[in-house]
């Protein structure tokens, strides 16, 4: 084979699965995304079970370096189920948080939005696993399936909650409503 003809053969390829105007436009996306975020709201159940606000104001999430870091992980569990409003409470259920890498995907619509955990927070904690516990958080492949979006400072994401050891079910509105492991996030941008 050519030269010439394989370098076809390798650019054929490497269009098929992700042209460079797709691959800028997820950068620049990402960019975009970077920076410190204060969580506004999170629910599940199409907004009947949610996270209480003053449990939300001890949460920290960054976005940078192709990654998002969570510094609590919450459970949406119910508690204090309440059957005349049928809603109820989420809770923290004793986990730190998580470091998640990032894969968008800004050409579909809605734009989506791939979240891996990658690690845990504080790195102290996942300093105290031992290699084989580390290696088998990173190679859990955990991965929640979502979409996003951004309208200037706030950044909104719904995923699907539970996508360990089956086929995520990514969303395909805001709602949250769609499937019971549906979680819809807010988060507002916080200022530099």
């Amino acid at each position: 084979m050519t030269f010439l003809r394989s370098l076809s053969v390798c650019l054929t390829l490497g269009f098929l699965f992700a042209s460079p105007a797709t691959l800028l436009s997820a950068d620049n996306e990402l960019s975009s995304l970077e920076g410190n975020w204060s969580l506004s709201s999170m629910t599940k159940h199409g907004g009947k079970v949610s996270i209480a606000q003053k449990l939300l104001g001890q949460t920290k999430v960054s976005i940078d370096d192709n990654e998002l870091r969570m510094n609590k992980y919450w459970q949406l569990l119910p508690r204090n189920y309440n059957p005349k409003t049928k809603t109820a409470e989420g809770y923290l259920d004793g986990h730190p948080g998580h470091r998640y890498s990032i894969v968008l995907h800004p050409e579909e619509n809605p734009k989506q939005i791939d979240l891996q955990i990658t690690g845990i927070l504080p790195q102290s904690e996942e300093d105290e696993l031992s290699p084989a516990e580390r290696d088998l958080l990173r190679n859990n492949q955990v991965r929640h399936a979502g979409i996003y979006s951004l309208d200037g400072d706030k950044l909104t994401i719904c995923f699907d909650e539970y996508s360990v050891n089956h086929k995520a079910s990514r969303p395909t509105n805001f709602s949250g409503e769609e499937a019971e492991d549906h979680v819809l996030m807010v988060l507002k941008r916080k200022p530099e």
